[in-house]
């Protein structure tokens, strides 16, 4: 006996549920409208789910006050379902969008949890006879399923407002030592300024769109608005576009049936379905084919699609963050991506400065990557030495972290695990040239490398020891935060440090938080 392990139960929320409950309804009840309403504290009946030929997109808002429909009101006070017969007149609930034939059938039935009501379930069919007495006895018994269905619905989401308002105050009470931003190193104002945008809008459910040049770390910051998100327990899934092949394009995005094409033997869920509850990350989405942005905005738009060569819509709870290098708004004006899926994809956009606008960084993050290196075997004792730093501080790094990672990995193993210098990252920079064509040959000219960030004349510009770029960066720190070490706003938040490590790097440095502070308001005065 074989068993089928591919088979993958749906990540149904309640609302979701409630609509597979009226699907079941109508299998064995013939009804032309469904409706379940929920009921406010206001004694207001509005609706939550609609099914059925008849269901209009005006339903969507409607809504009923008690005060005024009396009649309603005692029906739900007597808990039972009530058959309207054909001769007996009453007003129609949904008169003011429905134009219902006199004499068709009208069922109503209380939903009623714990012995009090919170909400009402409706049936209409414009033929008359349609709900017999054993109909009835079935809808008062499938009332207190989809009851118990309409309280989970109404109890998860006033957990789930609870929670995005616990997000999003914990994310302003965080610090950059916390783990899901622990990566993001840097002091400069620029990056702080785009570390605290991600942070504001993680909290939320909007679309995010980072935008940055190649080697920002716009994969890492859209990791961060995961785990700060209310979806961090749930999936984080990635697909470069730039990567995708355009006869596959759709099948990685939305997955494809059993035999929707040649060699698709299997049903396979495509990366939304693998995202159901979570995140998907939409790496340089610039590059995204344009027959299939229709698709994806479609997605975006509604929470469903169909996968290739399927008919029924998949319904999915996926927030989207997408990056891209690429100027999007150029891309639109000369028709290679469409304005709505732009706009869709924008309402919260954050830019990545690149490294040689983040003053003070580059040696921070230096730092951080010779630590993670010397964590692996046989690179124990790696250090930067006196005449790497300024080497590091003088280049433009046009490949940006990236870059900066991949000099400082070459570097490490030119080193043999003990002291990096200046010689080895000058042996990391290799001509650019092109590797064949009319360019053969021909090296491409890179940026000049840019003097170290300095208050000091250009004329006594010294290169700086390790120690020397250390103790400005934590006095600069000192002085941003008014000599604060520790807490939020502090000289170790800034410096993205925990405070008993700063406080050593302060003695075996000697400096004084005061004498910062002062040294500094006196070189203004």
């Amino acid at each position: 006996m074989s068993v089928n392990h591919d088979i993958s139960v749906p990540n149904l929320d309640p609302e979701r549920t409630l609509e597979l409950v009226l699907e079941a309804v109508a299998e064995l009840v013939d009804y032309e409208l469904a409706v379940v309403l929920s009921l406010d504290s206001s004694d207001t009946l509005r609706v939550r789910k609609a099914a059925g030929p008849l269901h209009d997109e005006r339903l969507s808002g409607f809504s009923l006050s008690l005060a005024d429909r009396g009649d309603i009101a005692g029906i739900l006070r007597a808990g039972k379902p009530k058959l309207f017969s054909e001769d007996e007149e009453h007003v129609d609930t949904y008169e003011q969008i429905l134009d219902l034939p006199a004499g068709h059938s009208c069922m109503v039935a209380p939903l009623v949890v714990a012995g009090k009501p919170i909400g009402l379930l409706t049936l209409d069919h414009r033929s008359c006879g349609m709900f017999t007495p054993g109909i009835v006895r079935f809808i008062a018994t499938i009332s207190r399923l989809i009851s118990l269905s309409l309280a989970k619905a109404d109890q998860v989401e006033s957990l789930a407002m609870v929670n995005a308002d616990l997000v999003r105050e914990r994310n302003a009470l965080l610090t950059p030592g916390y783990e899901p931003i622990a990566g993001m190193v840097g002091s400069s104002a620029v990056w702080t300024k785009a570390v605290e945008a991600l942070r504001l809008v993680a909290g939320s459910e909007l679309p995010v769109l980072i935008l940055g040049e190649t080697g920002t770390g716009k994969e890492l910051a859209a990791r961060s608005v995961h785990r700060l998100s209310g979806r961090a327990s749930k999936p984080f899934v990635a697909i470069n576009c730039s990567a995708l092949a355009p006869s596959l394009a759709e099948s990685e995005l939305f997955g494809h049936e059993k035999g929707s094409f040649t060699g698709a033997q299997s049903l396979r869920r495509g990366r939304f379905e693998l995202a159901d509850g979570g995140t998907l990350f939409l790496d340089e989405i610039g590059d995204l084919p344009l027959d299939l942005q229709p698709k994806l905005l479609r997605a975006l738009q509604e929470g469903s699609f169909e996968r290739l060569g399927g008919e029924k819509p998949v319904r999915v709870n996926v927030r989207v963050v997408a990056a891209t290098h690429v100027d999007l708004e150029a891309a639109v004006s000369k028709g290679r991506f469409r304005a709505d899926l732009y706009y869709r994809l924008s309402v919260f956009p954050v830019t990545l400065p690149p490294l040689r606008e983040r003053h003070g960084d580059v040696v921070l993050i230096a730092e951080r990557f010779v630590a993670s290196i010397r964590e692996r075997p046989g690179m124990e004792k790696l250090t930067l030495g006196d005449d790497a730093i300024p080497e590091i501080e003088s280049r433009t790094w046009p490949g940006n972290i990236r870059e900066l990672r991949n000099a400082l990995e070459r570097a490490a193993i030119l080193a043999r695990g003990a002291r990096i210098t200046a010689e080895h990252l000058i042996e990391f920079r290799p001509p650019l040239t092109t590797g064949g064509g009319p360019f053969e040959g021909r090296s491409v000219d890179r940026p000049a490398p840019q003097p170290p960030i300095t208050t000091q004349p250009m004329a006594v510009l010294q290169p700086r020891s390790l120690a020397q770029a250390q103790r400005e960066a934590i006095r600069s720190a000192l002085v941003s935060s008014g000599g604060k070490v520790y807490g939020p706003g502090g000289a170790a938040e800034l410096l993205g440090m925990k405070p008993s490590t700063l406080q050593s790097a302060m003695k075996r440095l000697g400096i004084n938080k005061n004498s910062a502070v002062r040294g500094e308001e006196e070189q203004r005065g």
